[in-house]
């Protein structure tokens, strides 16, 4: 398997201060490419982290993963558009007119990704959660509507990366979450996948979290990842 690229690789600040996850964005600035903030680390101290990152100018995944109506999502994505995150996520089970929305709404650097199925779904989950046609056909289906809707890609687990390339093209970002180094715990992944074995299926960008900032050697489980043995 070949390696990755320090681009491809977006760590997942999934801490409950600013001061931690900035000190994270420096320990790892120009050796990782982009830097996610989700809802945990929003609600605690949003503002003190996104203006700290964007100090360090650093790229930042911004991964709310709004769902609600048109109106709502259109607005929310507007509020947060003066961060200007190099990535936003929406819900694709929102629909068509939604994410229609958020693009309209987003920062012209942003690009806007559609969540298809979180990686913590069995094919079980998926189908007891009423998606009848199982994973394989659910990612699809949302994925459809989130080209028509003008997104700039998914993010789906690495076991569809390389059906949701081919449909999207070369261009397209396909951001992998449920990333776990040979070795390491599945945690709550469900879809989970290698680094390289994401990479090599077609993901753009990869999601890495708690394997590196769990880990009693970070740096020593990123030059895994960039090696191909991660």
């Amino acid at each position: 398997m070949d390696g990755v690229k320090s681009d491809q690789i977006i760590l997942a600040l999934d801490v409950d201060t600013a001061e931690e996850a900035l000190s994270w964005a420096k320990r790892f600035r120009g050796k990782i490419g982009t830097f996610k903030v989700g809802l945990q680390l929003y609600l605690r101290n949003g503002v003190d982290v996104l203006t700290g990152l964007q100090r360090l100018e650093v790229p930042v995944f911004l991964d709310l993963k709004f769902h609600d109506i048109p109106q709502t999502v259109g607005q929310a994505v507007r509020a947060v558009s003066h961060w200007a995150p190099r990535f936003l996520t929406v819900h694709a089970s929102g629909g068509q007119e939604m994410m229609e929305s958020a693009v309209s709404h987003a920062a012209k650097e942003t690009s806007v990704l559609g969540v298809t199925l979180l990686t913590s779904l069995s094919e079980e989950a998926v189908r007891a959660g009423g998606w009848k046609g199982g994973v394989n056909e659910t990612v699809g289906c949302l994925s459809e509507l989130a080209r028509k809707a003008g997104l700039a890609g998914v993010v789906c687990s690495p076991h569809e990366a390389s059906k949701e390339r081919s449909a999207w093209g070369a261009v397209a970002e396909i951001v992998t979450p449920g990333v776990r180094p040979p070795g390491t715990l599945a945690d709550d992944q469900a879809r989970s996948k290698s680094a390289s074995e994401a990479i090599d299926a077609g993901a753009s960008r990869i999601v890495v979290g708690r394997p590196i900032l769990k880990a009693s050697n970070p740096e020593a489980v990123l030059e895994a990842i960039l090696s191909g043995r991660g």
